[in-house]
């Protein structure tokens, strides 16, 4: 029965795309676009992106030798190229404009950078992880000062410090992810000086374990049990409110079957706020086949975030509410596949898409369609309170694709601001959200009540009066009744 209705819903989707014209004129993308319904299952839909080409050898001069991060600052791209000891400055036609190998004197060279980040004044900070090292240059790329280990009996002598991945926040506060620490991100103040360890990861042992592992197992197995430790982030991203997005990659099985957290929102005191308020997890696929492994996230500024997949070679989009918006990408061979995605980065209103792949070295750029860009303008405009912008969008976002849950959804919540209670749950309804559904119709009901709350009074009280009335006239019948059988006897 579950397989009959995913075909019908997918054969229904499709036949919907086609009548629609929804797909673009590039039909030859090597990958599909899909999104989850309300009971997980995969539904195709338009392509929110499509393959626009490769930043390789050929663009660049020089070829890029297992490359770590990337990231974006006005028109340039920044990239770690770890292998061979540099950060590379590209124009976003893939030409080289610098290159930076030293940090303070020619003879200071990066060994291995692993991380790039670039702050809102031109500011460029690398995880120099082979010297164990932060380095600052300002933005004129003059080096500024070098920032190394943490001091801290926390992190032990013998244990070795390397950076891999960093932010910097609003505040000049510095996060980083050093391998093989797993009490969480390394917090350093603007100073440079180590300030604490920041969202560490939660350890859930079961009762069970517990039990066990203090009272009935052998010295030898509470040994192999104290492997149990925090897991590491795998990338990090700081958005426009100063929150981090942190994925977590090196996760079981097991950990996935436990529903396990992939990504989180970090806020400054390391409290994950991400919302997940979607039908779904926030897990990439799930099919049940395979599971997801989230190597680096990036977020707008009004509240979607999308999350690159190392294992399934995909892009995974969510909305504010942790909702799946869409998921593209495949790993393979052909043009438009990728083989090892590292990092992804967004251009300027998210119009494109920037994939690096360690093991092609180069970058993969893909490109919004039309019906990508209502999905996302929907959102944008509902973010910011234009309900009649939203509700444009959305309305365009449901000609394409009728199967788009969260376009109902949307619609509902314009409603649902405007006081439409009734329209927002017939919109929800069809969004199949449970969640708004309820709200609307809390305030739908409220609304009845106080517009009728004098009508039913004053029914209620007419229905009391000639209840009254009935009862006194009965009582008074029947006390004339027991007068006249009482006369008449004697």
């Amino acid at each position: 029965m579950k397989k009959t209705k995913k075909t019908i819903a997918v054969f229904a989707s499709a036949l919907c795309l086609l009548s629609s014209g929804a797909f673009p004129a590039r039909a030859d993308m090597p990958y599909e676009t899909y999104n989850f319904n309300f009971w997980g299952e995969e539904v195709l839909q338009p392509h929110a992106y499509l393959y626009d080409g490769s930043i390789s050898t050929a663009q660049i001069g020089s070829a890029l030798k297992y490359p770590q991060d990337m990231c974006i600052f006005e028109d340039h791209i920044y990239v770690a190229d770890t292998g061979n000891s540099r950060i590379l400055i590209l124009n976003l036609d893939g030409s080289t404009a610098r290159e930076v190998t030293a940090a303070d004197g020619a003879e200071d060279l990066l060994n291995q950078p692993q991380g790039v980040f670039v702050t809102d004044a031109g500011h460029l900070y690398v995880a120099d992880s082979g010297n164990s090292r932060i380095v600052e240059y300002d933005e004129n790329l003059n080096f500024v000062r070098e920032i190394g280990r943490p001091v801290t009996n926390l992190i032990s002598a013998s244990q070795a410090y390397t950076p891999i991945r960093l932010v910097v926040d609003h505040s000049d506060r510095i996060y980083v992810i050093a391998y093989g620490i797993n009490m969480g991100l390394v917090e350093f103040d603007k100073d440079g000086v180590f300030q604490g360890f920041m969202g560490a990861t939660e350890v859930s042992v079961s009762t069970f374990e517990y039990i066990w592992k203090n009272y009935f197992s052998t010295e030898a197995q509470q040994a192999r049990m104290e492997t149990i430790i925090p897991t590491e982030y795998s990338d990090i991203f700081v958005d426009d409110e100063n929150f981090i997005y942190a994925t977590i990659s090196n996760l079981s099985e097991e950990d996935h079957m436990q529903g396990a957290d992939m990504v989180r929102r970090l806020n400054p005191t390391g409290t994950d706020v991400l919302r997940r308020l979607g039908n779904n997890a926030i897990c990439g696929d799930l099919n049940g086949r395979s599971f997801s492994t989230f190597v680096d996230v990036a977020a707008t500024d009004y509240g979607c975030y999308f999350i690159l997949d190392s294992a399934g070679g995909k892009i995974f989009a969510y909305d504010y509410d942790g909702n799946s918006l869409f998921a593209f990408g495949k790993k393979g061979i052909k043009e438009g596949n990728v083989q090892q995605p590292v990092a992804l980065a967004l251009g300027d209103g998210q119009d494109k898409i920037y994939v690096l792949d360690n093991t092609l070295g180069s970058i993969l750029t893909f490109e919004i369609t039309d019906y990508g860009r209502h999905l996302l303008d929907a959102l944008r405009l509902n973010d910011i309170g234009d309900a009649e912008g939203s509700n444009r969008e959305w309305q365009a976002v449901i000609q394409s694709n009728s199967n788009n849950e969260m376009a109902y959804i949307g619609l509902g919540k314009t409603y649902l601001a405007e006081g439409q209670y009734k329209q927002a749950m017939e919109y929800f309804r069809l969004g199949n959200s449970r969640k708004y559904y309820t709200k609307a119709f809390f305030y739908y009901r409220k609304e009845l009540m106080e517009a009728n709350f004098g009508r039913a009074m004053l029914v209620l009280g007419l229905g009391i009066v000639i209840a009254l009335v009935v009862y006194y006239v009965f009582r008074f019948r029947r006390w004339v009744g027991e007068v006249k059988c009482f006369m008449s006897k004697r």
